[in-house]
């Protein structure tokens, strides 16, 4: 009998290759087009993209000493203020151009460092001239002269004329303010209101992206202040007995972000070919703060390092301070900055409003707006109906809209970086031309499937495919992407699009139809649409029981109960947004799945009865809870689709339905291979995969997802004409 440590280390194993593989990744999460170059990411500011620039300086704003650094590449304090990497480290990386960005000042900085990109920022620096000598930091001027140094070497390392190229491809990212309303106002407030304070620093910030632009910048970032009322030492200090935000030092934030955000769109329209944008971090990072639970941290109000209270630079050292064993729990890591996994959270949340957007909508990238270009109008395309659930004569069904997992996603994982892909062989060998398009399966999968059985047309696209041409819009999309749950925390493991951001690329898709359509046309054709969603079994299987994140905050009947509330809540969303008909599918027997047999069914690889019980506890709440939200939408279908009974009926009695195996994928061993664990190099692959209830080790054949989607289409798609 396998023993439950032997367990918990091949869980591990699998998890653990499945982040070393992600982190090892080197391809941008940011899909650009073909004919467009970003070279290098070049930053401006203060400790919050300090990389090391202030290690040599006599100064208290450092941290090139641990516990700083504890979670960077080896554990070396490098002078970032975090456990690990900070956000130009993790914009530049998801843009696709490096892992970390260097400080323009560290020894050791290599001239390929300098063609990629540097960070010019100093610890303690503001926009107001004192802020920069009370923290003795480099100001944003002498940034500015450090920049012009940096361009003579790049001239002398490849000419003038590429220089000139990088110069004006580059991304630049300009972050502070927080040290002018944290450490100077309190002196100046007596020589300045706050309103007048705020429009100084405003003036000052105008002058330096001018000045930056003067030397030819022209894709610029302008990023606001944060909450800087929230931060632990700042509730500590000013936040009174219970330590609540300090909504002073916040509302003046508020004050400056807006003043900024007017000052850069002034500048965007004044600036002949400059592409300045205001990126607005105030309202995620606040949200990350006060709803922390939903992010998957325990801790929101107080640092890792020390207390949590005060400590910061000097006062948080490996002498007088202890670390919290595990940083990824708490949002801040020391009294001012946040952890590596805080950052991360911030960035992706700002990549997802900013940069993930796609063509042809009104809330188009503001940040590369400079990149994209608009798609063409399109013509509406026509499919021969294949399945007549006989509808009544004025119900129809012009178009699919798929959310959720890797059971129904089409590719929208394609491009972004994470390890829950599988755009390679053999992936897709049946397949149209065997193409591996980013189905996790041997060849379509089930939105494809529904979409033809209802004659809409064969194959239904990843809304994020860059082929996606204007018709197929018209006739629907999957926004599904591997790997997502109805766990916020779920996607962010996997680092993947959470169900939160599909629900925002619809709305994208909303505007680009109305701009093919007219509003009034476009509203009619999404009332008329059928949703689907299916998802939640990455939720159980990764977030819960994987990586055992959530079991530590719920138990299982509490846990399934809030995956079920995220669930209607997400149906209810779709309302909102104009769905009338919406299908919610249940979870499947993931106690069946081949990699959790492996892993949970000891010498036997049964099915885990845990697993399956948890799916149907889920199940059962979903349904209830789906009936008691379908009765409060008038003029709405919304119905519960049991996906687990058939799935049963066909993994214990495979020979009903002519498959030969139903515990192994045909994908290699068929015990564990999935994602990049499926390929062409180390796995082989079945003679006959139609033999097989599944493909690899989590997803079914084809032919298993044919057979349950008949069924389904049979037993519950009249009741959308009833």
């Amino acid at each position: 009998m396998t023993s439950s440590s032997g367990i918990s280390r091949s869980i591990s194993f699998l998890f653990l290759f499945f982040q070393y593989a992600f982190f090892t990744v080197a391809k941008a999460k940011v899909r650009l087009p073909p004919n467009v170059t970003v070279p290098a990411i070049i930053v401006f500011g203060d400790s919050i993209v300090d990389a090391g620039n202030n290690n040599k300086f006599k100064t208290p704003s450092k941290c090139n000493f641990p516990p700083y650094g504890i979670d960077f590449d080896g554990g070396v304090p490098t002078g970032r203020f975090s456990n690990g990497r900070v956000p130009s480290d993790l914009l530049a990386e998801e843009i696709g151009i490096k892992k970390n960005v260097p400080a323009y000042l560290d020894p050791k900085l290599t001239p390929e460092d300098l063609l990629t990109g540097v960070t010019f920022a100093s610890g303690g620096a503001g926009y107001i001239p004192l802020t920069n000598s009370l923290a003795v930091a480099t100001s944003l001027t002498d940034q500015l002269k450090h920049f012009e140094e940096y361009l003579e070497k790049v001239k002398e390392l490849v000419g003038e004329e590429r220089k000139n190229f990088i110069l004006a491809n580059s991304l630049y990212m300009v972050l502070t303010a927080s040290n002018d309303i944290a450490n100077t106002y309190p002196i100046l407030q007596y020589k300045y209101d706050v309103d007048t304070y705020t429009a100084l620093m405003a003036d000052s910030a105008s002058s330096i992206l001018e000045k930056l632009y003067g030397y030819g910048a022209r894709r610029i970032l302008v990023l606001g202040a944060p909450p800087i009322g929230c931060v632990p030492s700042q509730r500590t200090v000013a936040g009174g007995p219970s330590r609540e935000c300090v909504e002073r030092l916040n509302d003046a934030a508020k004050l400056f972000n807006s003043k900024l955000s007017a000052t850069v769109d002034s500048l965007a329209r004044t600036l002949p070919g400059g592409n300045l944008v205001y990126a607005d971090i105030y309202t995620p990072l606040l949200d990350i703060i006060v709803n922390f639970q939903n992010y998957g941290f325990k801790v929101g109000d107080r640092g890792c390092c020390g207390t949590g209270y005060i400590e910061v630079t000097a006062t948080c050292n490996k002498y007088t301070s202890t670390v919290c064993p595990n940083r990824d729990e708490f949002v801040f890591w020391d009294s001012f900055h946040p952890t590596e996994r805080g950052y991360r959270v911030l960035v992706s949340k700002l990549v997802g409003k900013y940069v993930y957007s796609r063509p042809c909508s009104s809330s188009s990238s503001k940040l590369f707006r400079f990149i994209f270009f608009l798609s063409s109008l399109c013509l509406p395309t026509t499919a021969h109906t294949k399945f007549d659930p006989k509808p009544s004569r004025n119900r129809t069904c012009p178009a699919l809209l798929v959310f959720g997992d890797s059971i129904i996603d089409t590719g929208n994982n394609n491009d972004i970086m994470t390890v829950v892909k599988c755009n390679f062989r053999p992936y897709g060998i049946n397949f149209p031309n065997g193409v591996a398009t980013g189905r996790f399966s041997d060849g379509k999968v089930p939105s494809d499937i529904l979409a033809e059985l209802l004659g809409i047309k064969e194959t239904l696209p990843a809304y994020l495919d860059p082929k996606l041409k204007p018709e197929d819009l018209l006739t629907g999309v999957v926004f599904g992407s591997g790997g997502s749950g109805f766990d916020p925390l779920t996607p962010v493991l996997l680092s993947v699009i959470s169900m939160t951001n599909q629900l925002n690329y619809f709305q994208e898709y909303k505007e680009r139809l109305k701009g093919m359509l007219g509003e009034e046309k476009a509203n009619a054709r999404i009332a008329e649409s059928l949703f689907f969603v299916v998802a939640g079994s990455d939720d159980i299987v990764n977030t819960y029981y994987g990586f055992q994140t959530r079991r530590f905050q719920y138990n299982l009947g509490d846990y399934t109960s809030f995956l079920a509330d995220s669930a209607t809540s997400f149906a209810l969303q779709l309302h909102q947004y104009g769905a009338r008909y919406i299908a919610i599918a249940s979870l499947p027997p993931i106690g069946c799945l081949p990699s959790v047999r492996t892993i949970r069914g000891k010498f036997g690889r049964d099915c885990s009865k845990l697993l399956n019980f948890a799916a149907q506890l889920f199940n059962s709440k979903l349904s209830t809870k789906v009936d008691a939200l379908s009765k409060t939408l008038p003029e709405t279908k919304l119905v519960y689709i049991d996906v687990y009974t058939p799935m049963i009926q066909m993994v214990k009695f495979p020979e009903k339905y002519d498959f030969e195996v139903a515990d192994k994928g045909c994908c290699g061993t068929g015990t564990v291979e999935t994602v990049v664990l499926c390929n062409h190099f180390t796995s082989y692959v079945c003679r006959n995969v139609s033999a097989y209830l599944f493909w690899d080790s989590y997803h079914p054949t084809e032919r298993a997802y044919r057979i349950l989607t008949k069924e389904l289409i049979d037993k519950y798609f009249t009741r959308f004409y009833d």
